[in-house]
């Protein structure tokens, strides 16, 4: 018999305001360390299945849908989306919890997040564990989107990816022909936009790993707020991470796969080679890929996370 999912001790929506609910859900040991785990995206929403990441007998894990993304309402909602509103959403969920200080874990934009978090609010965060970081810059952008980055390894997917489009063209226009795939009266032409973004996503993050069995209204919400960031440049994270990095005051552990196509270890090194922390560690897990799918990558985070709540 496989093992039983974990059931939430406790879960609610907490109203944010601006016609935002956001969903929370918290796992495990209601008297253990308490670790906030955010998830990716931006939209992808929480899965129960990640909580596998975590000893939920040592910590009280908490698991954050962000504004439109997962079961928050309402789903898919872009008006009063943006990094400002989800930092603060962050800081107003662990108030609610009334704990003065938590522990983060968080993957790909998640991880983004999580450093942009604990550099806003650095006497909030103990520590924290974070893979597959994405630096949204217009180089990591660029090599995500373009044709001159990821397109160049995966020529056909990328094909495929931009279908219908000129190409080569302006990312600016993929991503406003994207808007307007996505949008469509016609459900078949949204279904088939949010099946080709989430495709291409998925070729980069765990190449040979076919796009399974999608919920439909979700993998729209999905890539709808993805690309709403992606075309916002992520709301200025960048330019927030150079000048906030130093003040972050936790341990922080790094870790990226040596096959990450979403964003390579390169652009993560030469990102954190002129910002060098000694509370920052980054280690490149070789042999690994972008998705927690690669056996290689969930065993690294699962490791690093026992070290955590043992520190």
């Amino acid at each position: 018999m496989p093992n039983a999912l974990p059931k939430a001790v406790r879960r609610t929506w907490i109203d944010v305001g601006d016609g935002h609910q956001l969903h929370v859900a918290l796992y495990g040991n209601p008297e253990g360390i308490p670790l906030l785990y955010l998830h990716g995206g931006p939209g992808a929403g929480c899965s129960v299945e990640e909580l596998k990441l975590f000893d939920l007998s040592i910590y009280q894990v908490i698991l954050l849908d962000q504004r439109g993304a997962g079961r928050s309402r309402p789903r898919g909602e872009l008006k009063h989306n943006n990094l400002s509103s989800l930092l603060a959403d962050i800081e107003r969920v662990r108030c609610w919890l009334n704990v003065p200080q938590w522990m983060l874990a968080g993957g790909s934009f998640g991880a983004t997040l999580a450093l942009l978090y604990s550099a806003c609010y650095p006497n909030r965060v103990i520590s924290q564990v974070l893979w597959g970081l994405f630096v949204p810059n217009s180089t990591g952008i660029e090599w995500l989107y373009g044709n001159s980055g990821a397109a160049r390894l995966f020529k056909e997917e990328y094909t495929t990816f931009t279908k219908g489009s000129k190409s080569p063209q302006p990312l600016k226009a993929l991503f406003a022909d994207y808007r307007s795939r996505l949008e469509d009266e016609c459900q078949e032409v949204r279904h088939s936009a949010a099946e080709r973004w989430l495709s291409w996503e998925m070729a980069l993050a765990y190449p040979g790993c076919m796009l399974g069995e999608v919920n439909v209204p979700f993998s729209q919400s999905l890539a709808s707020i993805e690309l709403y960031y992606v075309a916002n440049e992520y709301f200025g994270a960048f330019e927030k991470l150079i000048v906030q990095l130093p003040l972050i005051q936790c341990q922080t552990r790094v870790l990226q796969g040596e096959m990450d196509w979403v964003c390579p270890f390169k652009v993560l090194q030469n990102f954190f080679k002129a910002r060098a922390s000694q509370l920052i560690e980054v280690t490149e897990i070789k042999g690994g890929y972008h998705a927690l799918a690669d056996v290689k990558m969930a065993r690294a985070v699962i490791d690093a996370i026992q070290e955590m709540a043992k520190q």
